[in-house]
């Protein structure tokens, strides 16, 4: 029974170790050193096998729980991160809240479903639009926007209020890539690139803006997505090691999309600000540690229950978000759980602060 205490022992100071390191992400920047920013990902399961450690040294009478208490303790607001409480999905009245905007973060995936259903992109459009009716967000921050062969999307946004927008264009000259589309009038774009713009909208007589961003993508392919399901039954062999240069390589971008793109234009910006999209990051990341240096996330001020965002296959994660600078306060967060896309949709209401 000693020796069986002592493995058990050994087992809990190495699971208590590497929750400790899915944590040291946000300080240690990708270019750095890599392994924090691949570990981060496992923060959830390393929490759940220290809390099993509490629970089975309790149950054996034995003071070692007391070692992941005090990791779970050390490291408990990034609970925060992924599972939240006491949040409201509910927009209040407009009159109420004069300077209220409400926007809406997506990730349409070209309309193309969620990879589960064969559902014709038509009708997934059609059933965005009734999406669009249902929730009248007054902001679309759309990614992966794509016309639709035989519906013009355009004109029935057009007709829904949304007279102002802004996208990169395709050959079609129809709006594509990352799209902003607003029922307040745009009185200002400035094109990043194909992936990430920047507006400046008048609500009444105030302005704010919106950074609307879709980060480097990992794409992952379904040999990628195969190896991850073995990574997580912790089977690591040769094609595990490609996909693992692949996630690197991702996220020193993600470090070079913020340092050289993002980070000037929020860290400069003097009105009230807005960044929303598809991050392509998850919140225990460097990437987010060094938004919330300057922003909030809706998420932590109004979100409720686990806000997992991405639809696709394994991993899921919280990778869509909205973000804004202090002149906001948040209202009201929804997580919109739908098939159409391989993530779900953000819905907030923010509300600009008196002056």
């Amino acid at each position: 029974m000693k020796v069986i205490r002592t493995i058990l022992l050994i087992l809990n100071v190495l699971a208590v170790l590497g929750l400790i390191v899915t944590t040291l992400a946000g300080v240690i920047a990708p270019s750095k050193n890599i392994l924090p920013s691949v570990f981060a990902y496992a923060y959830l399961p390393m929490l759940g096998v220290n809390i099993l450690f509490v629970l089975l040294w309790l149950f054996m009478g034995k003071w070692h729980f007391l070692l992941s208490v005090a990791a779970i303790a050390a490291r408990y607001t990034f609970i925060g991160l992924f599972f939240q409480i006491g949040g409201t999905s509910t927009i209040p009245p407009a009159e109420e809240h004069p300077t209220m905007v409400s926007l809406l973060s997506y990730n349409v995936h070209q309309f193309g479903g969620n990879g589960y259903e064969s559902i014709p992109k038509d009708s997934n459009a059609l059933a965005f639009l009734d999406l669009l009716r249902e929730h009248q967000p007054m902001v679309l921050c759309l990614q992966e926007y794509t016309a639709v062969k035989g519906l013009s999307i355009t004109d029935s946004l057009e007709l829904m209020g949304y007279n102002h927008y802004y996208g990169a264009h395709g050959s079609n000259t129809s709006p594509s890539g990352t799209v902003v589309f607003s029922k307040l009038p745009i009185t200002y774009v400035k094109r990043i690139d194909q992936q990430k713009i920047l507006v400046e909208i008048l609500n009444g007589d105030r302005p704010f803006r919106i950074l609307c961003v879709h980060m480097d993508s990992y794409a992952f392919d379904l040999d990628d997505r195969a190896d991850i399901e073995q990574m997580a039954h912790l089977k690591i062999d040769s094609t595990s090691r490609r996909t693992m240069s692949k996630a690197k390589e991702t996220v020193i971008r993600h470090e070079t999309e913020w340092n050289d793109q993002l980070r000037p234009l929020v860290s400069e910006c003097s009105l009230p600000l807005i960044l929303a999209g598809d991050m392509n990051d998850i919140p225990s990341s460097w990437l987010y540690a060094q938004i919330t240096k300057y922003l909030a996330d809706t998420y932590r001020d109004k979100g409720l229950g686990f806000g997992t965002t991405y639809n696709g296959s394994f991993p899921r994660f919280r990778i869509d978000m909205v973000f804004h600078s202090p002149q906001f306060s948040t209202l009201s967060y929804r997580r919109i759980k739908t098939a159409l896309s391989d993530h779900y949709p953000v819905l907030v209401s923010l509300e600009i602060n008196d002056k």
